[in-house]
């Protein structure tokens, strides 16, 4: 009887985990690639002084603390608000991955600061420099990619290096188009191939950067919508 109770001890304490983690992220979040994202504040302090010369400011906090933090790149006058957020990514088991002050935001001002690292992709080859746009691609880290693609971009990059070192090699005793025809082959479709995987990525990039924008600002007219429904 006593293991009975406690069992259901046990699952009252789990779904209300579960519930205190469902409202944490239902106000304002996204869905994509089989991840949630949302925004949770984690600071908020008033500016009692700035010192743009170093991009610091110093802020009292809802607690009444008074500490210096960086600006963020955001101009900052005395009295106004700062807010920090922190990026939250849940995964579908439940799991997530934090990126701490991931948004910085002047409520006075509305001005905003995306504080995440982005990671670039680039195909090594002398194209790169001619076709530098088609040939790079950058990504918030928060953007989930799988590891297939790392294994096929890094392969196809890995086959046209290795063709085009080894074509030169034909002119060496008489070119024969026969001969070296599959390895132009293999040069020209990895080659292909690795400027698809990057076109790839930027739509995937431009998808991610288009709901993060509007998460932020969902984040940021969210006080506003409050006061609205408020009686």
């Amino acid at each position: 009887m006593s293991i009975s109770t406690t069992k259901r001890r046990n699952e009252e304490v789990n779904v209300g985990l579960s519930d205190r983690r469902k409202a944490e992220i239902t106000a304002s979040k996204f869905d994509l690639f089989g991840e949630t994202y949302t925004f949770v504040k984690t600071f908020s302090g008033t500016v009692i002084n700035s010192n743009p010369s170093n991009n610091q400011i110093w802020v009292k906090t809802d607690a009444g603390d008074e500490k210096q933090i960086s600006d963020y790149g955001i101009p900052f006058r005395s009295s106004h608000t700062i807010y920090k957020y922190e990026l939250r990514q849940y995964s579908e088991d439940g799991s997530y991955n934090v990126y701490k002050d991931a948004l910085i935001v002047n409520k006075n001002t509305g001005e905003h600061e995306v504080n995440l690292n982005r990671k670039k992709v680039v195909i090594p080859a002398f194209l790169t420099m001619l076709f530098h746009n088609a040939s790079t691609a950058s990504y918030y880290r928060a953007m989930p990619v799988s590891k297939l693609f790392s294994i096929v971009f890094i392969l196809l990059c890995a086959a046209a290096l290795i063709s085009f070192l080894t074509l030169p090699w034909g002119f060496k005793d008489g070119y024969v188009w026969d001969e070296h025809k599959y390895m132009w082959l293999t040069y020209f479709l990895s080659r292909i191939g690795s400027f698809v995987c990057i076109k790839w990525i930027k739509r995937r990039s431009a998808r991610f950067d288009h709901e993060i924008r509007n998460l932020i600002d969902l984040v940021k007219n969210k006080k506003y919508k409050q006061q609205r429904v408020s009686p």
